[in-house]
């Protein structure tokens, strides 16, 4: 039992021996195999030369972190996080720009070489099944435990370079 939410099953797959219903970590690879991705995203990237991580952005009013990647083998799209959706916040609480539509993305490139090809290792963190039970009662069903998810770490390795960011995104669900 690992917190992998469902929109994540077919392409989150385990690495590691320290998964456990509280953490996961994972690659992301394709229904076809590749695990070579082009990232789009909805996020601040301003200060990113500067801090290596993307933040939430504001977009007339609302706030906004998706992160998408397109295979580079079969072209077939994933949704790895959108911040109204995903986590405790967005599962649960149900975000705040749930209703807005979803702004256009933007093409991630590596930091160091501008290529866009990456590979990505994605770490879940949860509080476990029996926190979400006793925090959410009968509210859900109690097999959705994983989609209310605290934290999600993505890591991003450049195809190109093989520039490593650690903590491209460390944010926190709650």
């Amino acid at each position: 039992m690992i917190p992998v939410p469902k929109h994540l099953k077919s392409i989150l797959k385990p690495i590691g021996d320290s998964n456990s219903e509280f953490e996961v970590t994972g690659k992301i690879t394709c229904d076809c195999g590749s695990e070579s991705f082009t990232i789009e995203i909805v996020a601040d990237d301003s200060d990113y030369s500067k801090e290596q991580v993307i933040k939430v952005t504001e977009i007339d009013g609302n706030y906004f972190l998706i992160v998408k990647v397109k295979c580079n083998s079969c072209n077939k799209e994933h949704l790895i996080f959108d911040n109204d959706f995903h986590g405790w916040n967005g599962f649960v609480c149900g975000g705040d720009s749930k209703d807005q539509p979803r702004p256009s993305t933007k093409k991630w490139h590596c930091n160091k070489c501008y290529k866009s090809e990456h590979s990505m290792i994605v770490n879940i963190h949860s509080q476990g099944q029996e926190d979400f039970i006793e925090e959410c009662g009968d509210e859900f069903d109690k097999d959705d435990w994983a989609e209310g998810f605290d934290w999600i770490t993505i890591k991003t390795i450049c195809n190109a370079c093989e520039e490593v960011n650690d903590e491209w995104i460390s944010y926190e669900t709650m």
